[in-house]
C-alpha cells in the first residue's frame, strides 16, 4: 500500500514533538521527586499531577499510528482494535487532566497572590479539590468512552471517532455518540482555558493596583512596574501554553465539522503543537529559576546559565561561601529547612530578588498571611550584609565619642557665660580653618567661604 507524504508526515511528526513533551514532563517530575523531597509545597504537588497527566498524553502521541489496526489505512499502523481502544482511553485521560490541572495551578496563584492565603490554609481547605476535579472528570469521561465504544481511528491516533468513517446513527458499528462526546470534550477544555485566562488577568490587575498605590504613596510620577511585568509575562506564558496546544486542534475540528473535509495545513500544525504541552510546561517551570541564576551570575554565558538551571545542585556549589549569621556559616543544602516550612514558590518568585551575599530572614511558621507577596515589603534588616554591621559599629563609636565630648563640656550657670564659651569655640573653629590655608588673608577668606562654618562675632 502506498502512502501520501501528508500521511507519513502526520504519522511521524507527533512522535518527535511528543518525545520533547515527554522529556519536559519527565524533567519536572524528577526535579520535584528528587530535589523537593519532602514535597511540602502545594505548588509542587500540583505540578507533579500536571506532569504525570502530560506524560500519559505525550506517550500516546509518541505511539501515534502504531496501535491502529492495519486496515485503518494509516502509515505504520500495526495494532488491533484493543490496542486502539487502549490508546484512545489514555489519550482522553491525559488530554483532559492536563488543562484541568492548569486550571488548578491558576487557582493556586489566585489564592496566594490575590487572596493572600497561606500554604497551610490552601492545603487544608482546597488542595484536595485541586487534584480531585482533574482526576474525577478526566477518569469519568475516559471510562464513558470505553462503555460507548468511542475510541477508533481519528486520523493520526486513536480517539473519539465513528467507525466506519462517515457513518451516522445506528449504521455505526462503533462510536455512535462520538459527536456528542467530542463537543463535551472541547467544552471542558475551553472552560478550563477561559478560567485560566480570567484568573491570570485578575492576578495582573491585583499586582498593578498595588504598584499604583505604592507609587502614589511615594509621590512618584513614573512608577516602576517590575513585579507587574513579572506577573504579566508569567501569566501570558501559562495562558499561551494552553492556547498554543489547543488552538489548532479546536480549529481543525471545527473545520472538519463545518466543511466535512480535512485541511492538511491545519493537521500539520495540530501535529506540531498539540503534543508539546509538556515541553511548554517545562519552559514555564524553569523560567523563574533561569532568571534567578541570571541575576546572581550576570557575567555567565547563556549556555552556562541553562546548565545551572537544569542542574540546581551545581548552582548551589557555584554561589561561593554562604553568608554568615553571628559568625556561624549558614548551610547551603536543603536540610536547613527541616522543621520549618519554606515560603511558596509563588511568594519567592514575586518578592524582590537579592544577592546571595545578603542575609534573608524567613518566617519560622507556616502562616504566611502577613507576607505581602505582591508589594514584597520587607524590613531593612532582612537584607543586611556582614560588613554593614561593621559600619554601624564604627558609627556607634563616633556617636559615643561625640556624646562623651558633650558630657565633658562644662555646665554654665548663667546665659552670659554660656554665650562667651560658644563665641570662643566658634573663633577657635574659624582659626583652625585659617591655619590650613598658610595664614594668608586671601586664604582665610577662601577657607571661610569654602567651609560650612558661619561665625557671628558676639558683641
Amino acid at each position: 500500500m502506498s502512502f501520501t507524504p501528508s500521511q507519513k508526515t502526520l504519522a511521524i511528526l507527533p512522535k518527535c514533538t511528543g518525545f520533547l513533551s515527554l522529556l519536559g514532563s519527565l524533567f519536572i517530575f524528577q526535579d520535584i521527586i528528587i530535589h523537593k523531597r519532602p514535597i511540602k509545597r502545594v505548588y509542587y504537588r500540583i505540578m507533579l499531577g500536571l506532569s504525570c497527566s502530560d506524560m500519559i498524553a505525550s506517550t500516546v502521541n509518541i505511539f501515534s499510528t502504531w496501535p491502529m489496526p492495519p486496515d485503518s489505512g494509516a502509515f505504520l499502523a500495526s495494532g488491533t482494535t484493543a490496542t486502539c481502544t487502549a490508546q484512545g482511553f489514555f489519550n482522553e485521560l491525559g488530554n483532559l487532566a492536563t488543562p484541568l490541572y492548569n486550571a488548578s495551578l491558576c487557582a493556586y496563584y489566585v489564592l496566594v497572590i490575590r487572596q493572600s492565603w497561606s500554604e497551610t490554609r490552601i492545603r487544608i481547605r482546597v488542595e484536595k479539590f485541586m487534584h480531585a476535579v482533574p482526576i474525577v472528570i478526566a477518569s469519568t469521561i475516559a471510562i464513558l468512552g470505553l462503555v460507548f465504544k468511542l475510541y477508533n481511528n481519528s486520523g493520526w491516533l486513536c480517539w473519539i471517532a465513528k467507525y466506519p468513517k462517515n457513518c451516522s446513527g445506528p449504521t455505526c458499528t462503533r462510536g455512535e455518540y462520538a459527536d456528542i462526546f467530542r463537543w463535551v470534550h472541547y467544552a471542558i477544555i475551553w472552560t478550563a482555558i477561559i478560567c485560566v485566562t480570567l484568573g491570570m488577568y485578575l492576578i495582573y490587575l491585583t499586582v498593578k493596583d498595588f504598584e499604583k498605590e505604592e507609587a502614589e504613596e511615594n509621590n512618584e510620577e513614573n512608577a516602576r512596574m517590575e513585579r507587574s511585568r513579572k506577573v504579566a509575562i508569567q501569566s501570558a506564558l501559562f495562558v499561551g501554553a494552553l492556547y498554543l496546544t489547543w488552538s489548532f486542534t479546536t480549529i481543525t475540528r471545527i473545520y472538519q465539522v463545518t466543511t466535512g473535509n480535512n485541511s492538511t495545513a491545519l493537521l500539520v500544525l495540530m501535529a506540531i503543537f498539540f503534543p508539546l504541552q509538556g515541553f511548554f510546561n517545562f519552559l514555564v517551570f524553569c523560567r523563574p529559576r533561569y532568571l534567578r541564576c541570571k541575576s546572581r551570575n550576570p557575567g555567565l554565558k547563556t549556555r552556562q546559565l541553562l546548565w545551572m538551571t537544569l542542574h540546581p545542585e551545581d548552582d548551589t556549589k557555584n554561589r561561593g561561601p554562604a553568608a554568615t549569621r553571628g559568625g556561624q556559616p549558614r548551610p547551603t543544602d536543603r536540610r536547613r529547612y527541616t522543621g520549618r516550612d519554606r515560603r511558596s514558590m509563588t511568594q519567592s518568585y514575586y518578592t524582590v530578588e537579592t544577592s546571595h551575599n545578603y542575609r534573608r530572614s524567613y518566617p519560622t511558621s507556616d502562616d504566611y498571611s502577613d507576607v505581602n507577596t505582591v508589594k514584597a515589603v520587607a524590613d531593612e534588616n532582612d537584607f543586611r550584609r556582614p560588613e554593614d554591621d561593621k559600619v554601624e559599629e564604627g558609627d556607634n563609636e563616633d556617636e559615643s565619642e561625640v556624646h562623651d565630648e558633650e558630657e565633658q563640656r562644662p555646665q554654665h550657670t548663667s546665659e552670659q557665660e554660656k554665650e562667651r564659651v560658644d563665641a570662643t569655640e566658634d573663633q577657635d573653629a574659624m582659626s583652625s580653618d585659617v591655619e590650613l590655608n598658610d595664614g594668608t588673608e586671601d586664604s582665610q577668606k577662601g577657607a571661610v567661604e569654602e567651609h560650612i562654618y558661619e561665625v557671628d562675632t558676639p558683641t
